[in-house]
């Protein structure tokens, strides 16, 4: 029993001798108080603005998803004018390819004439 005694009275005295440097050096450096103080009200506002970002966040991205299913209809025309477009225009495409392969012909017969002579 003597022995738990005695280390309720180290850790006593440690503690005491402890909290008196640390009172001493507390209050002869009050700037320490003023810092620590200004350091929570700095992280209390950060916390505040990133919340209030956190819901714009949130507002935005409903919106956004509102604007995308009010705006899929109009996504649908478009993809439906482009792919009648890429109809009619397939027709076109392919008579200018046969243009182009004909003349292309053309001019390396031409080419293969002129080399012979």
């Amino acid at each position: 029993m003597a022995k738990k005694n005695k280390h309720r009275f180290l850790k006593f005295t440690l503690l005491s001798v402890l909290s008196y440097h640390s009172g001493r050096y507390v209050f002869a450096h009050p700037h320490i108080l003023n810092d620590l103080k200004q350091t929570f009200k700095d992280t209390m506002n950060s916390l505040q603005e990133f919340s209030k970002a956190v819901t714009n966040l949130q507002s935005s991205t409903t919106k956004l998803q509102d604007a995308v299913k009010a705006s899929q209809p109009t996504f649908e025309a478009i993809q439906k004018d482009v792919e009648h477009f890429q109809y009619k225009l397939q027709p076109r495409l392919t008579k200018i390819n046969e243009l182009t392969q004909d003349i292309d012909n053309q001019i390396n017969k031409i080419s293969t004439d002129n080399t012979k002579k």
